[in-house]
């Protein structure tokens, strides 16, 4: 057995939907991680939380429709063209390793924050808009994967 046989009889490859929904899956887990926090930082300011929250949300509608779903779309496409003579590819394919960095650039910014003067409730801000964009974002994975028939 050649190491070029093991490594593709080791590689965790999967459908191409797969990767749609592991992407969709990933945007949504972080999405909602971003706002579940938000929302804890928010809790028992009655009404301005609704001061906060409202303008984030309208942030994280506008950004999850022309940013990320733009990001979204392109991914979908680089997922489209990968290996089209292949089946089956490998899971971690579902983001390119650019985003990957990127990712990592973005739990750290979001450490540096938390850990940064902010007031909470600013900071809850921009975690829910950021955390509704990705879930908004998300769908375009969804869809995807699971086209409407017709």
């Amino acid at each position: 057995m050649t190491l070029n046989s093991l490594w593709y009889r080791l590689e965790p490859a999967v459908p191409r939907r797969a990767l749609y929904v592991a992407a969709a899956l990933a945007w949504e887990l972080a999405g909602l991680i971003l706002a579940v926090r938000a929302c804890f930082w928010l809790r028992g300011l009655g009404l301005t939380a609704v001061a906060y929250a409202a303008p984030a949300l309208l942030a994280g509608w506008a950004k999850g429709r022309w940013v990320l779903g733009r990001v979204a779309d392109k991914n979908v496409a680089r997922i489209e063209a990968l290996s089209p003579h292949k089946k089956r590819i490998c899971v971690f394919a579902f983001q390119a390793l650019e985003s990957y960095l990127l990712v990592l650039g973005m739990v750290g910014a979001g450490i540096l924050l938390r850990l940064s003067p902010l007031p909470r409730p600013l900071l809850a801000a921009v975690y829910l808009a950021i955390g509704s964009g990705l879930v908004l974002g998300s769908f375009r994975y969804w869809r995807a994967g699971f086209p409407k028939p017709g």
